[in-house]
């Protein structure tokens, strides 16, 4: 597996050109499959369960794409993990994949002390916010082409919240997001850093 980190801000469409020669490229044998850590320049994305018709939202551009999910925001101060991953090759059934990244999410902030779960009905990982509410911390979106998955995770590290309540969240209304350092300002992006890539070889 090759790993990718970019310390720089990388735009969404890049990203998905990226992905999706990988995709090819690893079916026919061409190339290794992927986990790339990002963050994006700001821009709202939605998923094969939403189309937005807008082009821009709040001054930031709408990107229609071919993952599974609704709508979101990704940019500054949010972790990307993408993969691209052969499936077949692992023999693994997809709903336990998708299980397994999410657990990986849930022990991994669990190591900065932030508590998640998951939430019947509702796609991504859950905490509890400073006010007791429930509260989005991460979401996944993923899409399976040829064997190959691909897309990933999101986790909102300090990135500006405001962004989200343009929208509805993945579909979810008035749902309520958070973010590591909302709840604890202490952690440092470059210790969850590590954490996150510490950890994802041992859940794929």
């Amino acid at each position: 597996i090759e790993i990718l980190v970019n310390y720089k801000e990388v735009a969404y469409k890049k990203s998905l050109k990226v992905m999706e020669k990988r995709v090819i490229d690893i079916k026919n044998g061409r190339a290794k499959e992927l986990i790339w850590f990002l963050e994006h320049i700001s821009i709202y994305t939605s998923g094969r369960g939403y189309i937005e018709n807008k082009k821009v939202i709040n001054n930031i551009p709408v990107y229609n794409t071919n993952r599974g999910g609704k709508i979101t925001w990704h940019g500054p101060g949010q972790k990307i993990i993408y993969i691209v991953l052969n499936l077949k090759k692992r023999q693994i059934d997809i709903r336990k994949f998708v299980f397994n990244l999410e657990e990986f999410i849930i022990q991994s902030l669990k190591e900065v002390n932030i508590n998640c779960f998951r939430k019947i009905n509702h796609i991504g990982i859950w905490t509890i916010n400073k006010d007791g509410n429930e509260a989005k911390i991460a979401s996944l979106g993923l899409r399976v082409s040829r064997g190959i998955i691909y897309h990933g995770m999101s986790i909102n590290f300090n990135c500006d919240l405001t962004n989200f309540y343009q929208i509805n969240p993945c579909g979810i209304n008035n749902a309520v997001v958070t973010s590591v350092n909302n709840l604890n300002k202490k952690i440092q992006s470059k210790y969850l850093d590590n954490i996150l890539q510490n950890n994802i070889s041992l859940f794929i």
